[in-house]
């Protein structure tokens, strides 16, 4: 009998190379999440210094502590603008995550396809061998009676 040879494998190999381009998008856009959670944790590290910096001081302006209240809000306001570009990172990932997971769908189908026809053939296989034992038992048979 034949060697097992499943006809769509070269098919299941191409969607597991595009399972791995979409895993590799999908780390792409976690790390610009990492990006701007370390710039959201950078700028909130700076309004604390600068702000426990201004305390140390034994005398402030009123210039030092306007400058620091324009800080506060620029950190504020960039601290919303980045939430919101965290939110749309978010709706990228969750995105990202469904077109994976259809792509880990497609290869899984393929391999249980693949794992059912090598069932089938290794099935006939032995039923082959089965009837070749059966033919060389029954002619040895046959030249010991004659």
């Amino acid at each position: 009998m034949k060697k097992f040879v499943f006809p769509l494998s070269r098919v299941m190999d191409w969607r597991a190379m595009l399972v791995r381009v979409e895993e590799s998008k999908l780390e792409q856009i976690y790390a610009e999440l990492r990006v701007i959670d370390a710039r959201k944790a950078a700028l909130e590290r700076e309004r604390e210094q600068s702000e426990r910096a201004m305390l140390a001081r034994s005398a402030t302006t009123g210039a030092e502590l306007s400058a620091l209240d324009s800080f506060r809000r620029f950190v504020f306001a960039e601290r919303n603008r980045l939430e919101g570009v965290r939110a749309g990172i978010s709706e990228r990932i969750a995105a990202q995550i469904q077109v994976v997971s259809k792509k880990r769908r497609d290869v899984k189908l393929l391999e249980r396809l693949k794992d059912q026809r090598f069932e089938k053939w290794h099935t006939e296989f032995g039923r082959e061998i089965d009837a070749e034992a059966d033919e060389s038992f029954l002619a040895k048979w046959n030249r010991q009676a004659s």
